[in-house]
């Protein structure tokens, strides 16, 4: 009986298992893909002279065909070059005799942008390029343009910005920032900011932009001391469309406009709230799903007309959202703790909260005005301060421009080129029709800067 046991025990057959591997589908072409954008330099590798002769028996090679073997993309440094404008004169040969004085006509010599200057509009829209999209502080470009062979300083450049901006790029600003408030809904936030001639104080900057669905899409960046409503209403003036927004005081003081809270914010606070080591049962955590739950819901319309999102929100999101204020108003939590603060900022500003279910254009969160403020945070971390006022300023019109161009698909630099190149040749900058051809989404602009 032991050893019939110890048998049966032994003649245990295994489960039959089935592997299944995935092998991921490969791209084709893309490689070669990228390759083909470049006009080829062709290199021969040819057998010559003695090389060309057969190792056993001595004789002559006869080459019977060539094939490409391999593909190489070559960095090219970036290099400057001189041009000379040449001005012709020419005379009137009857207009002299019969006046008895030359007529003289010369061709016309497009204008630099800064007159005297080294700061041509290729090489200054070139460090707005490096400072504001790569975030290249000046004394790093310093160096960079010393070894090109131009020996300009950090401050040569810090002004050529202040200039630019004042006599070019303002203009266009002040055309952005008066159709901006002509558009439906806004999102603002704002961030700190260093000025070394406010004596260390912090100043700030503003960002004012528009909604996700706007077809003349801008994004604004404003400068200023202070952190008020005075900002604000300076900025936006009697504007009485949506403003998504967090729910600083200084917003609040718009009299005319609709708030839109940021749900973003909502949901950060519980999550705060929610410790790391907790199950879905913790009222934190509880919250944090009706969050997460509105944001699914949104997920899922992203590609409906704004009539069928409104729709849905008031017959879905709506509910949900009654829900969840009912269940904050139910808690019981100790005073000042973390989940506390996030129950009573949800109710403090549950109107605001709500004003998203009133149009079906308005968005759950503030995140493009945070992303656009993350723009200039980043460059912050890079360049840390700005020196005055005036530096400060051009830095938000730069900004400006540059973030508005990318809105419409342009290549920022060719914008800022072009701006530069052109804009000094206009008779006056005083009139809105010409301004308005230089606007991001004029077809001329769209034409060539891409």
């Amino acid at each position: 009986m032991g050893r019939k046991a110890s048998l049966k025990k032994k003649l245990t057959y295994p489960v039959e298992t089935e592997t299944i591997t995935y092998k991921r589908k490969k791209t084709k072409g893309v490689r070669q893909a990228i390759f083909s954008q470049f006009t080829p330099e062709i290199v021969h590798h040819e057998l010559q002279g003695e090389d060309c002769t057969c190792p056993d028996c001595h004789g002559q090679l006869k080459e019977i065909g060539s094939a490409v073997q391999r593909q190489e993309l070559v960095f090219i440094p970036a290099q400057l070059k001189r041009i000379d404008h040449v001005q012709h004169a020419y005379k009137c040969q009857a207009c002299s005799q019969k006046n008895l004085s030359d007529k003289i006509i010369k061709a016309p010599v497009p204008k630099a942008p800064l007159a005297h200057s080294l700061g041509s509009a290729s090489i200054i829209a070139h460090t707005i390029h490096q400072k504001f999209n790569l975030k290249v502080p000046n004394y790093r470009q310093e160096e960079d343009w010393h070894k090109l062979g131009l020996p300009i300083s950090r401050k040569e450049i810090a002004n050529w910005d202040i200039k630019s901006s004042q006599y070019y790029f303002e203009p266009i600003y002040d055309l952005l920032h008066e159709k901006l408030l002509e558009q439906p809904i806004l999102h603002a936030d704002e961030t700190s900011y260093k000025v070394l001639e406010n004596d260390s104080q912090l100043t700030f900057y503003w960002t004012f932009l528009s909604g996700k669905h706007e077809k003349k899409g801008i994004t604004l960046y404003h400068h200023d001391k202070r952190r008020s409503g005075l900002v604000v209403e300076k900025f936006l003036g009697d504007y009485a469309g949506y403003v998504h927004c967090d729910m600083w005081s200084a917003y609040r003081q718009l009299n005319k406009a609709q708030l839109v809270g940021c749900w973003a914010h909502v949901r950060r606070k519980f999550f705060e709230a929610t410790p790391k080591k907790t199950d879905k049962t913790s009222l934190g955590a509880k919250g944090l799903a009706y969050c997460d739950r509105l944001f699914a819901l949104e997920n899922d319309w992203a590609d409906l007309s704004s009539e069928e999102r409104l729709h849905k929100r008031e017959t879905e999101l709506a509910p949900l959202m009654d829900e969840f204020f009912d269940w904050c108003r139910n808690q019981a939590v100790l005073p000042g703790s973390k989940l506390s603060t996030a129950l009573e900022y949800s109710l403090n500003y549950e109107a605001t909260f709500r004003t998203v279910l009133s149009d079906g254009n308005l968005v759950l969160s503030n995140n493009m005005a945070e992303r656009a403020m993350k723009t200039l945070v980043m460059g912050r971390k890079n360049w840390l301060f700005s020196q005055s006022f005036e530096g400060a300023k051009s830095t938000a019109v730069i900004l400006s421009l540059l973030e508005t161009a990318k809105r419409h698909g342009l290549d920022s630099e060719k914008y800022m080129t072009y701006l530069l190149e052109h804009l000094p040749n206009e008779e006056t900058l005083a009139k809105k029709e010409v301004l308005e051809a230089y606007l991001p989404w004029a077809e001329p602009i769209q034409n060539n800067c891409k």
